[in-house]
């Protein structure tokens, strides 16, 4: 519950821009300008992060939200471990709380309960 919160919240940033986001290493600005320039790939992902959150939230067809999370997840994860020197803040409180979410589901997704 609390990591579909999390996503919808940072879903809804990408859009109204609550919270600013700190600076990141070069990298890692050119390849989110870059999704935002195409001007589908970011809306695409906080639409994502947006509406899976919630159906998170409200135990609605939650394997499947996860597998919609993983992808996001891991180009999240793996850009900051690979392109900032100080990851933990950006990788902790995102891949930390999905990883007990995929642990408490692993069974139901390898079965294909959807």
């Amino acid at each position: 519950m609390i990591f579909g919160l999390q996503m919808a919240f940072w879903g809804l940033n990408g859009f109204f821009n609550w919270v600013t986001i700190p600076p990141s290493p070069p990298v890692i600005e050119k390849f989110v300008e870059a999704c935002i320039e195409t001007r589908f790939i970011m809306p695409t992902t906080k639409v994502i992060e947006i509406v899976s959150g919630l159906l998170l939230v409200l135990g609605i067809a939650v394997n499947l939200n996860l597998m919609l999370f993983a992808p996001i997840i891991f180009v999240i994860t793996f850009l900051h471990l690979l392109h900032n020197p100080k990851p933990w803040g950006v990788v902790v409180p995102i891949t930390l709380p999905f990883a007990v979410v995929i642990g408490f589901h692993l069974p139901a997704l390898f079965a294909g309960n959807f």
